[in-house]
C-alpha cells in the first residue's frame, strides 16, 4: 500500500477509505464540487483533518511538507495558481521541490542544477528556449508538462493527479497517458481525480 485513506473526514467528507497501491492508478471521478477534487488536495495535506488518518508508509500525512518528504506529489487542478509560478523561470519551477536532494554542504552547484533541469525538459519535450524562459509565456501543454517534471525530478514515488490533461491538446495528453502508464510499470502509485469519464475508463485500474 502506497498510500491509506483510513476513515478520513474533512470538509464534506465523511467517512472516505481507500487504498493505494504501488503500481496502480486509481481513478475518482465525478462533477466539479462531488469532493474529489478535495481528496486531492487531502493526500497531500492541504485539508484539515477532523476525523481518521491519511498514511504514507506509516507516517500520517498532516501538512504539504510531511507529504513532500515522504514521496508524494501534487498535480493541481488550478495549474496557474496553484502547480507553478508563473513569474518564474522554467528551471526554477522544476528545482525548486530538488534543492535539499542537489544541495551539498547547504550549497547548490549550477551545473547539478542545470543537469537536473535540462533532464527534465528532455524528458517531457517541454518547447522552450531553454530553462531560464518564465513560465507563463508556454503554452497550456507545456506548463503542465512543467507541472509534472518538477515531481519526476522529486522523484516521486506516489502522485496525486487532479484533472491532469485539462486545458491541454489532444498531442500533449496522449503523451502524459503514456508516461503515467510508464510510471505505473515503474511502480509508481497515481491518483487520478478527473471530470472526463472517458479519461477514467481508459487509464485507470479501478
Amino acid at each position: 500500500v502506497a498510500l491509506e485513506f483510513d476513515d478520513v473526514s474533512f470538509g464534506n467528507v465523511r467517512g472516505f477509505s481507500l487504498k493505494l497501491h504501488e503500481g496502480e492508478i486509481v481513478g475518482l471521478g465525478g462533477l466539479s464540487g462531488c469532493g474529489m477534487h478535495d481528496v486531492g488536495r487531502a493526500a497531500f495535506g492541504l485539508e484539515k483533518i477532523r476525523q481518521g488518518r491519511i498514511l504514507r508508509n506509516g507516517v500520517e500525512v498532516k501538512n504539504p511538507m510531511t507529504a513532500i518528504r515522504n514521496g508524494i506529489g501534487y498535480i493541481s487542478k488550478n495549474r496557474d495558481t496553484e502547480a507553478l509560478i508563473l513569474q518564474g523561470s522554467i528551471g526554477d519551477n522544476i528545482a525548486l521541490p530538488c534543492l535539499d536532494g542537489i544541495a551539498k554542504n547547504g550549497l547548490i552547484f549550477t551545473k547539478d542544477k542545470n543537469k537536473l533541469i535540462n533532464g527534465q525538459i528532455d524528458l517531457f519535450s517541454i518547447k522552450c528556449r531553454n530553462g531560464k524562459q518564465w513560465v507563463n509565456t508556454l503554452s497550456g501543454g507545456n506548463k503542465q508538462k512543467v507541472s509534472f517534471a518538477k515531481w519526476t525530478a522529486k522523484g516521486s514515488e506516489v502522485f496525486i493527479m487532479d484533472c491532469p490533461t485539462r486545458g491541454v491538446d489532444v498531442g500533449v495528453k496522449q503523451s502524459m497517458y503514456a508516461l503515467m502508464e510508464e510510471m505505473k510499470k515503474e511502480g509508481k502509485a497515481i491518483l487520478m481525480i478527473s471530470e472526463e469519464l472517458s479519461e477514467l475508463i481508459g487509464m485507470v485500474d479501478r
